[in-house]
């Protein structure tokens, strides 16, 4: 057993949780790397843009429910790019930990069940699921207060979900450790399909140009194993500068996604005045915020246990490789 997983060393042990804690043990018997990103060999495309002005917000919603649909729930497998820290009471104000356990075991077995996933993961899917074999029956679920706790074996949640088994001689090569993240919209004014850039529009001016594009960039401490996500970076410039500096915000893929996100080329957008008034260039992030759980299979000493941990972030709508959607908003 590699000294960097110090679980389940008490002499009284149970054989069981000697059992379980091999196997958790074994995957991290190689250094974690970052993924690499899934955007970098795909290059880029041409930004999704509206060719209409837009005053009413509801009429931008609405093309953007057809152009990058979001589900009220969402999971990602693994340990998700964060959007902040929140607390339990934060998130039981959207979301029951306990439904959310459930909910967790429901995603992590459709992931089992698809055949289009790697054999590994879908090995490490079952693991949230069923749990390690021989290892005791599991005690329970438990639920922490934020993504700070340790005790997960004396670690963290983003610690223990980012474990990987880089072994290519190990009968568990290329597992990674049980970890989905569970969540629902909490505010659908707020959370659903945010605005990630706003900027283009001047006093005086009767016509303008600028120039959109959206960068995605690897992020390091993406899980390993699983397929994670990224940052994305919208921008508007005026061919020699940008507009307002950089905004970026980081993203994840659903665990259904069906497209892989890639940046966007530099592309013209003209403003005109619309009645008097000025008009915005104005990027929709494809997706929303949901808050929830980090939900692990927990090697800890009183036996393997489902544990919840509060948790929100950013899910890329699973049904588009574009990272944002461009609109002309009336100002």
């Amino acid at each position: 057993m590699t000294s960097s997983l110090p679980i389940l060393r008490r002499a009284s042990r149970r054989r069981a949780r000697s059992t379980m804690a091999l196997a958790v043990a074994a995957l991290v018997v190689a250094p974690l790397v970052g993924m690499a990103s899934p955007a970098a060999a795909d290059g880029n495309q041409k930004p999704q843009t509206d060719p209409n002005t837009y005053e009413k917000e509801e009429d931008i919603l609405a093309k953007m429910q057809k152009w990058a649909p979001v589900q009220e729930s969402e999971a990602v497998m693994g340990y998700p790019l964060l959007d902040k820290d929140i607390t339990l009471a934060d998130a039981q104000k959207t979301y029951d930990p306990q439904q959310a356990i459930k909910d967790a075991v429901s995603a992590a077995q459709k992931y089992a069940d698809n055949g289009k996933n790697t054999e590994p993961l879908r090995e490490s899917a079952r693991k949230l699921v069923n749990g390690w074999p021989d290892a005791g029956k599991p005690q329970g679920n438990d639920v922490r207060q934020n993504t700070k706790d340790n005790d997960l074996g004396g670690q963290n949640a983003e610690q223990y979900c980012k474990m990987s088994n880089k072994n290519p001689k190990s009968a568990s090569f290329g597992q990674a450790a049980p970890c989905v993240f569970v969540g629902k919209i909490a505010d659908a004014k707020t959370d659903k399909w945010p605005v990630a850039k706003s900027a283009g529009a001047f006093t005086g001016v009767d016509k303008s140009t600028v120039k959109i594009s959206a960068s995605v960039t690897e992020e390091q401490s993406t899980t390993s194993g699983w397929t994670a996500g990224g940052k994305i970076s919208p921008k508007i410039g005026n061919g020699k500068s940008e507009i307002g500096g950089e905004v970026s915000f980081a993203y994840n893929y659903a665990s259904t996604f069906t497209k892989r996100v890639q940046g966007t080329e530099e592309q013209d957008m003209e403003l005109l005045p619309q009645h008097g008034k000025q008009v915005s260039a104005e990027s929709r992030s494809n997706g929303a915020y949901y808050t929830g759980y980090i939900v692990v299979r927990g090697p800890i000493e009183s036996g393997q246990r489902l544990i919840a941990i509060p948790a929100k972030a950013f899910v890329q709508s699973p049904d588009t490789g574009q990272p944002v959607s461009w609109f002309k908003r009336v100002k």
